[in-house]
């Protein structure tokens, strides 16, 4: 009867632990996703604005690079649509990591 409550500590001992280990996993993930999230809105503000500046400084933009820019601007745009796409609609990571838990 003892030996069955030591068990039972240990296998709870052991849940435990792993519970810890999983929410250590969510805020590493969070961290990073805050990091991702602020460079790449901060990447997208910066092409922007200089762009801004550029068009109301009446700086003539070469053909070529007017492209590339064009090109940059669209790419960050698909960046920033993916960063807001995410914080609003994709928690099942963390929803499945949260089940485990429970296990």
């Amino acid at each position: 009867m003892d030996n069955n409550n030591v068990n039972e500590y240990h296998i709870q001992d052991q849940k435990h632990h792993i519970n810890t280990e999983l929410i250590g996993i969510i805020k590493y993930r969070q961290a990073k996703k805050w990091l991702i999230s602020i460079a790449v809105v901060a990447l997208f503000s910066v092409i922007l604005a200089l762009m801004i500046y550029f068009m109301s400084s009446g700086v003539d933009v070469m053909t070529g690079w007017k492209e590339i820019l064009l090109l940059m601007l669209g790419g960050f745009v698909g960046s920033f649509a993916k960063v807001i796409d995410f914080w609003f609609n994709n928690a099942e990571d963390d929803v499945k990591l949260l089940e485990h838990a429970d296990d």
